[in-house]
């Protein structure tokens, strides 16, 4: 069985003959209609139009399972501890001495009795 040769198509080859590669993802997006974005699976539940940060914050393996336990045990909602204030605050955790804290509305991150903190602590939350 022979086969006759072809002219060549677009690609080059013959035509009975495929390329032994695909045209890189730059080459073909010039070419052809634009491509959506790729999708990152590290944050598999979120929206794909959601903004990531530009970063990652590596933690020490202890830690980070200790922040998670603390933040999973954590309270939804919890009271304003400063005297005189009964704002609805979000309990947080202050993520280098792995204390709780509550951002308060009013008075902005105060310790569970009240005491302001000052400062811009990293803080970490639960994602309910």
């Amino acid at each position: 069985m022979s086969v006759a040769p072809s002219t060549a198509g677009s690609t080059g080859f013959p035509a009975w003959r495929r390329a032994a590669y695909l045209p890189h993802r730059r080459q073909a997006a010039a070419t052809s209609s634009p491509t959506p974005p790729p999708i990152s699976f590290d944050d598999a539940g979120d929206e794909p139009s959601a903004p990531r940060p530009a970063f990652r914050l590596v933690l020490p393996r202890d830690k980070r399972d200790r922040l998670a336990e603390r933040t999973a045990a954590l309270a939804q909602r919890r009271r304003c501890g400063v005297a005189g204030c009964g704002a609805d605050g979000l309990p947080v955790l202050l993520v280098e001495t792995e204390q709780e804290a509550l951002l308060c509305p009013v008075h902005q991150l105060v310790a569970p009795d009240g005491a302001p903190i000052a400062g811009q602590p990293m803080l970490a939350t639960a994602a309910w």
